[in-house]
């Protein structure tokens, strides 16, 4: 489908005004844009995710599904070619860690300087999490560049949550194009997660979360105040 015909399809969809008018704008203007493949690939089936993860995120935050993104800090006006996939990872982070029992979930308020992105508690415990996208598919990754993502998050994660009294700190990593279908158990991504997590001498109070086109695993389980 040309530019035309995927302008008209997000005008006539029931995605939040401000961010058609985004997509609107980064479409016609023909600027750099991380998803274009994705969205021109499959339209419909674009919208409908997005929309779905969207209002799944809003169940999670405790708020109308079209209000989810902004909270994120996703705005209409900054155009950065993968600021929407980052926001679009934070969604997909924030539902799945609702979907592994977490409440409480809130984005952190950022102030000066960095800060982690999710805040949420589960059996007691309080977690501090940085988000990362990454375009390689789930066949494509490996721990040397998990690794590197790790490396660059991670302390963001743990002096934020310190800041803040949460106790752990976690990453979740989504890779590919985000899109909502669902948190199946991954043997690959699983082996990958442990991976990470031993390179790293087993840190305590960490988590390392992989989530790749449905398929999702955690490093090392979630524990429960005792």
């Amino acid at each position: 489908m040309n530019n035309s015909g995927v302008i008209s399809a997000i005008n006539g969809s029931a995605l939040p005004a401000a961010l058609k008018g985004y997509l609107g704008g980064v479409l016609s203007a023909k600027l750099p844009f991380s998803l274009r493949e994705a969205i021109k690939e499959d339209p419909a089936g674009f919208i409908t995710g997005v929309g779905g993860l969207l209002a799944e995120a809003g169940l999670a935050l405790g708020c109308a599904g079209g209000k989810a993104l902004f909270l994120s800090g996703f705005g209409e006006n900054n155009l950065a070619p993968d600021r929407l996939e980052a926001a679009l990872a934070e969604m997909l982070a924030v539902v799945f860690l609702r979907s592994e029992g977490f409440s409480e979930l809130n984005f952190i308020s950022r102030g000066r300087g960095r800060t982690a992105d999710i805040s949420g508690a589960r059996g007691g415990l309080a977690y501090a999490f940085e988000v990362c996208s990454a375009r390689k598919e789930a066949q494509d990754l490996t721990i040397d560049f998990l690794g590197r993502k790790y490396d660059k998050k991670i302390r963001q994660a743990k002096v934020s949550g310190r800041k803040s009294g949460l106790a752990r700190a976690g990453l979740v990593l989504v890779s590919g194009p985000p899109a909502f279908t669902g948190f199946a158990p991954d043997k690959r991504l699983a082996a990958l997660a442990r991976g990470l997590y031993e390179s790293r001498n087993s840190p305590a109070a960490t988590h390392i979360c992989l989530l790749a086109r449905g398929g999702a695993a955690v490093f090392p389980r979630w524990q429960d105040r005792r």
